[in-house]
C-alpha cells in the first residue's frame, strides 16, 4: 500500500468536530450563560435578540474564541505524522532519531588542462573555482596535482550553492576559470552536474520518518536497505531490494528525474552500506542501476466543441500533461507503462478524447525503469460529443 493511501485510510483527527465546537455553539453557550447570569444577579429574565448590542459583542467574541480553538486544534494535530509539516514534522522525526534535511550540493568532475606539459608537477589548490558564467560556481574539493609530462588532470568539484541550482549543466558548460592559475589554459566539466537536492518537501520527509524505524533492525529486511540507501542521498528517489535465488541482496537505485546512477555512484553507495555496519555481515550485497526500458509517446488529442472558449488553455494543459505522465512513469522502479494512466492524465487536463498510437501497455520488471525517448502529440481539433 502506498503511504498516501495509508494516510487516507486512517481516521481523521477532528477535535472541534468531536466536541461539537463551532461558532454557533460558542455563541449559543455564551448567550445562555449571559442570560442565566443576568437573571441570577438582577432577578429579571433576559432574552438577547440579534440586534442587541450585548449579543453583537458576544458574536464578535465568539469568532475570536473559535479562531483560538481552530489554532489549538491545529497545533494538537501537529503531534501526528499524517498532519505534521514544517518545523513540527522535523521535530517529530527527531523524536525517533531522524534528522536528515535532504539538502545536498551538486557535484561534477572538472578537467584542468595546461597550455603544455611541464617538467614538474603543477598543483592546483583546493577551493579553485570554475563557473558557467551565470553565478553558479564549482570549487574543487582537494588539491589537484597534474603530474610532470601530463597536459591535464581531473578532480571532483562541488557547487558552492546548496540545492538543485547546480544540477543539469551538461559536460563542457562549466568552462570559465574564476581563479587565475599559472600555466592552466582551460577548465571544463567532463560530467553533467548532478546530486544537488533542496530541503525535503513535507510528503518526502513524512515518508522518510515513517520508514525510519525499519533501520533499527539488523536482521536485513528490505526496508532496512531502502532507508539506509536513502540516508546516503536525498537525490535518490526510489530503491528496490530483491533477494536473488542465490541469496544475494540486490539493491537497485533510481535518482531524480528518472536518472540511473553511474558506476562511481553505485560503488560509493555500496561502500556506505558496508561502512554503516547496520546489516548482517553474512549478506552479500550488490548495488545496481535498474535496466532502462524505452518507449515513445505518440498520440492525437481532441477537445470538446463545448469548451472552445478555453481551447488554448486546454491545449497548453494537455501538452504539459504529457510531461507529467512521463515523469510519473519514470519515478518508480518497476512501474508499468500504462496508456490508461495517460488517458486519465489527458482527461484531467481537459481532453475529450485521446487516440494513442504509442505506447501500448507494457509490464516493467521489478529491476527495470521506463523512460520515454520522444513525445509527439498532435492536436486533432474540436469535436462534438
Amino acid at each position: 500500500m502506498a503511504l498516501s493511501d495509508m494516510w487516507d485510510s486512517l481516521p481523521d483527527i477532528d477535535p472541534l468536530g468531536e466536541e461539537g465546537i463551532s461558532i454557533e455553539s460558542i455563541v449559543a453557550e455564551m448567550t445562555e450563560d449571559y442570560e442565566a447570569r443576568y437573571q441570577e444577579i438582577t432577578g429579571e429574565e433576559l432574552v438577547l435578540y440579534p440586534g442587541d448590542q450585548r449579543k453583537i459583542k458576544i458574536n464578535t467574541m465568539a469568532v475570536m474564541l473559535y479562531q483560538l480553538a481552530v489554532y489549538g486544534a491545529d497545533r494538537f494535530k501537529q503531534n501526528f505524522l499524517k498532519y505534521a509539516f514544517g518545523s513540527s514534522l522535523r521535530n517529530l522525526g527527531a523524536n525517533i532519531g531522524y534528522s536528515q534535511s535532504g539538502e545536498e550540493y551538486a557535484t561534477t568532475t572538472l578537467r584542468f588542462t595546461l597550455s603544455e606539459a611541464q617538467e614538474e608537477d603543477v598543483v592546483i589548490p583546493a577551493g579553485t573555482q570554475a563557473t558557467e558564467g551565470e553565478q553558479i560556481f564549482f570549487a574543487i574539493n582537494e588539491d589537484l596535482v597534474i603530474p610532470a609530462g601530463s597536459e591535464y588532470a581531473d578532480t571532483i568539484a562541488t557547487c558552492t550553492e546548496i540545492g538543485t541550482a547546480g544540477n543539469g549543466y551538461s559536460a563542457g558548460q562549466i568552462n570559465i576559470l574564476v581563479d587565475a592559475i599559472d600555466l592552466v589554459d582551460s577548465v571544463e566539466n567532463t560530467t553533467e552536474t548532478a546530486g544537488g537536492h533542496d530541503e525535503y518537501e513535507s510528503d518526502e520527509l513524512r515518508e522518510n520518518i515513517y520508514n525510519f524505524p525499519s533501520t533499527y533492525s539488523v536482521a536485513g529486511p528490505g526496508d532496512e536497505y531502502i532507508e539506509l540507501v536513502k540516508e546516503y542521498s536525498g537525490n535518490i528517489i526510489d530503491v528496490r531490494v530483491i533477494t536473488s535465488d542465490e541469496a544475494v541482496v540486490q539493491v537497485y537505485i533510481l535518482l531524480q528525474n528518472g536518472n540511473v546512477p553511474d558506476k562511481s555512484k553505485l560503488e560509493a553507495i555500496a561502500a556506505y552500506i558496508k561502512e554503516a555496519k547496520r546489516t548482517p555481515d553474512t549478506d552479500k550485497v550488490e548495488v545496481l542501476a535498474p535496466e532502462i526500458v524505452e518507449y515513445t509517446l505518440e498520440a492525437t488529442y481532441y477537445i470538446s466543441y463545448l469548451r472552445k472558449e478555453t481551447e488554448g488553455a486546454i491545449r497548453e494543459a494537455i501538452e504539459e500533461m504529457a510531461d507529467e505522465f512521463v515523469e510519473y512513469t519514470k519515478s518508480r522502479i518497476g512501474r508499468a507503462i500504462n496508456p490508461d494512466m495517460l488517458i486519465s492524465f489527458a482527461n484531467a487536463a481537459g481532453a475529450s478524447r485521446l487516440s494513442i498510437k504509442s505506447p501500448s501497455y507494457k509490464a516493467v520488471k521489478e529491476n527495470q525503469v521506463a523512460r520515454c525517448t520522444s513525445i509527439n502529440l498532435t492536436y486533432g481539433g474540436l469535436e462534438k460529443e
